[in-house]
């Protein structure tokens, strides 16, 4: 018996010495790098969230809009639309993030922003006034875009 209790002790022993441990001084290798997002699967993805924006299924389109973007997807009318689609919804925080987002990315459609009925509410919080200053100034860099682009519904 005393000799399987010492066989035993230096077995786990010999576990412990060689399990890996979380301290910082001894790193077990180099960290895994991020994988990029597939561009190419991000414009699909935005792709497919303005055919159904045409079709006028926009919970699914405001769906994809979302993945899409943490895919990649950054053109500047799809978030602009799924802005629309968040105020439409009643999420006017998450309309102004996806319109900050659109400001932020160069759209410049001024007139069909300050037009869109769905926005009224939107227009009444404070995060506004950057939004609409941000997209003034994409608007005045270049007047020829002062259009959106994406699927009128």
């Amino acid at each position: 018996m005393r000799r399987l209790l010492t066989v035993l002790a230096v077995l786990q022993l010999t576990a412990c010495a060689t399990t890996h441990t979380n301290d910082p001084r001894t790193p077990s290798g180099p960290a895994p790098r991020p994988v990029p997002p597939d561009a190419s699967e991000a414009r699909r993805l935005g792709a497919e969230a303005d055919k159904l924006l045409e079709d006028g299924r926009y919970e699914d389109a405001l769906f994809l809009y979302r993945k899409a973007y943490n895919d990649g997807f950054r053109h500047p009318d799809g978030l602009y639309y799924a802005g629309v689609i968040a105020a439409r919804g009643g999420s006017i925080d998450e309309s102004l993030i996806w319109l900050g987002r659109a400001a932020d990315e160069g759209f410049a459609a001024l007139q069909t922003m300050n037009l869109e009925p769905s926005l009224d509410a939107v227009r009444q919080h404070e995060g506004w006034a950057r939004i609409a200053e941000k997209v003034t100034a994409n608007a005045n860099k270049d007047p020829s875009k002062d259009t959106a682009t994406a699927p009128a519904y």
